[in-house]
């Protein structure tokens, strides 16, 4: 019961959803578990229409998150509402100088990811 509930809320400030605050919090099994209840993978925020997949490319400490989403099937081109695939959402992290986040990055482009 506990469950259903929780993959009906959203929180009213962020508007994230449970899936998306497990990927935030970087908790993988939370993610496999909400997902195999019934968690729509492809949701996104009502603010930046961020997916699940979105947030954790974004850092390289969510790729436990990343790797969980991608074995259950989360769509590796999907794009947010400025145009932004996960790849992008990984690639924006980088400083201008350095490239951060790179196993994310290796990680998508193997998945399939389409080019920037």
């Amino acid at each position: 019961m506990l469950i259903i509930i929780l993959l009906l809320s959203t929180d009213p400030v962020s508007y994230y959803n449970p899936l998306h605050i497990a990927v935030l919090r970087n908790r993988p099994n939370m993610v496999r578990l909400l997902v195999g209840h019934g968690a729509d993978i492809e949701k996104r925020d009502r603010i930046h229409e961020s997916s699940p997949l979105d947030l954790a490319s974004e850092e390289s400490e969510r790729l436990p998150c990343l790797i969980t989403l991608l074995e259950l099937g989360a769509d590796v081109n999907a794009k947010d509402k400025h145009g932004k695939t996960p790849l992008l959402h990984a690639l924006a992290s980088s400083d201008g100088l350095t490239v951060h986040n790179t196993e994310n990055i290796q990680l998508l482009l193997k998945r399939g990811t389409a080019n920037p």
